[in-house]
């Protein structure tokens, strides 16, 4: 079977899934739901009325008061969907991922077989992204940039483990309508002709169709999900909530002075009438009403007011300094915490801003180059999903080619670090060209990421050090050494 056959085979099985279903990709009537097609990934006030934490309605700010007994009820995804709202180190963390991971892309598309870039192809993806920046002139729709799916399939990647989205298509279906996230958290894959599956909604929607993709963090061997980088971190932030809950008790009680009022009995039962002494009933009432005018007097008083009492009463403070210590100390246990959640976060003390004084300089550079290091798997998370998606729509328009998204590299070096690097990698491109070992256009595509301008070096300079030093290694006999060079 050819290639158009295979394309024809997949244009009929969209629409045969397309007529089983409410929902049409796009429509000329109705606007286009931002919801995608054969999948849905809804609000979850539409599903439960918002549930814990849901997005809508607006927030409240109970919605924010965290308590570990909250969480008694909540599933995993819902959990850490409150936490990176309200938890001052998960939602640290998270922005950490997303701004760090966010980066430029570039995108490379090879023609099927031989390997080589096709820049038509190229441009045809492009103005796809263009598309999906274009406003729409009829209704209010959400905005569906590529920008912004990128970044919510990077935080779907950090804090579900997974990223899934679906190829919404044109309803002629030779075009991207759009690229629709879909949360991996709804998705459930079960086994059928030694094949997974995936399906949501209690397998109600079954979504084995070709324009549905799922791509997890660190899959194991016999598990499709994917993993959360930060889900091990949820049963020391409840723990850390309980003990804070504690801590602010023993704080309201303890924390502060104050003040002490001892009422001595013996000389309030001198003074009191012998009428009264004798009778116990009378004499607790009588007891009573003394301490409640003590209460009273010393409720009402001004802050600089005196507080002037008979010698039956004797005033003290207590807590604060005058408090016995603790059998914990709560700075020790705090900080035993703070480092279980930094482990469990995936995140440094660097990039959480908790550097000590004793960490070096070269200390919290590796710091970064290690947290990079995990910022960079879930980028390829990413970059695999988008590619198989952007491959995909380039052979619905009839092009056969093999789509290459990637990001650039996270950059921690500053505009003249960079520079200096950038100087050294053109002339070690020049002495690979010179040395015979790439091409014009392969040093052309690694030196400026796009064809050379001219089809020989215009000016074939050798490359020296700082120093002045010829560091080509060529020789009068290389033919591709001097200035009189030919290109490929």
């Amino acid at each position: 079977m050819n290639f158009r056959e295979n394309i024809k085979n997949l244009k009929k099985r969209i629409t045969n899934r397309f007529a089983n279903i409410n929902i049409n990709p796009i429509s000329d009537v109705e606007p286009t739901p931002d919801f995608g097609s054969s999948r849905t990934s809804l609000p979850k006030t539409l599903i439960g009325g918002g549930g814990a934490f849901g997005a809508l309605p607006k927030r409240v700010q109970r919605d924010l008061s965290l308590d570990d007994r909250r969480f008694t009820n909540l599933t995993i995804p819902n959990m850490i969907d409150a936490l990176i709202d309200a938890h001052p180190d998960v939602s640290y963390a998270v922005w950490n991922y997303l701004r760090i991971g966010n980066t430029p892309y570039e995108i490379i598309v090879e023609r099927l077989g031989s390997g080589k870039r096709w820049v038509q192809a190229e441009r045809d993806i492009h103005q796809i992204f263009e598309n999906l920046d274009l406003p729409n002139v009829d209704n209010y729709e959400s905005s569906r940039s590529l920008s912004k799916v990128i970044n919510q399939m990077l935080l779907s990647a950090v804090i579900r483990g997974a990223v899934a989205c679906e190829l919404v298509l044109s309803q002629g279906l030779d075009d991207v309508a759009f690229i629709a996230p879909v949360d991996p958290a709804t998705i459930e894959f079960r086994i059928q002709n030694d094949r997974y599956v995936p399906s949501q909604d209690n397998e109600r929607i079954i979504l084995d169709i070709p324009t549905f993709f799922y791509e997890g963090l660190d899959e194991r061997i016999d598990d499709p999900y994917g993993r959360s980088p930060i889900i091990s971190a949820l049963n020391i932030v409840v723990f850390q909530l309980q003990v804070l809950n504690d801590i602010k008790a023993v704080v309201h009680n303890h924390g502060y002075p104050r003040v002490d009022i001892k009422i001595i009995e013996e000389v309030l039962l001198n003074r009191m009438p012998i009428t009264i002494r004798n009778n116990e009933k009378k004499k607790q009432e009588w007891l009573r009403d003394r301490m409640s005018e003590i209460i009273n007097m010393y409720s009402g008083l001004e802050p600089d007011d005196a507080f002037v009492h008979f010698d039956s009463i004797q005033i003290d403070t207590t807590g604060g300094n005058k408090s016995g210590g603790a059998m914990i100390d709560p700075e020790k246990l705090m900080n035993a915490i703070d480092n279980l959640i930094m482990t469990g976060l995936k995140t440094l003390s660097t990039i959480l801003g908790r550097r000590s004084t004793g960490n070096t300089e070269s200390f919290a550079k590796l710091e970064i180059k290690l947290y990079i290091q995990g910022v960079r798997a879930m980028q390829e998370v990413v970059e695999r999903i988008l590619s198989k998606a952007l491959t995909l729509a380039l052979n619905i328009k009839g092009k056969q080619g093999v789509v290459k998204f990637r990001f650039k590299p996270v950059e921690i070096r500053t505009d003249l670090e960079k520079e200096q690097m950038k100087q050294t990698k053109l002339l070690n491109l020049q002495f690979m060209y010179n040395m015979g070992w790439i091409s014009h256009e392969e040093a052309s595509y690694e030196a400026v990421g796009h064809a050379p301008v001219a089809p020989q070096p215009l000016i074939n300079q050798t490359p020296k050090n700082q120093e002045g030093q010829d560091i080509s290694g060529t020789t009068d006999e290389n033919p591709r050494a001097g200035g009189n060079n030919v290109g490929d």
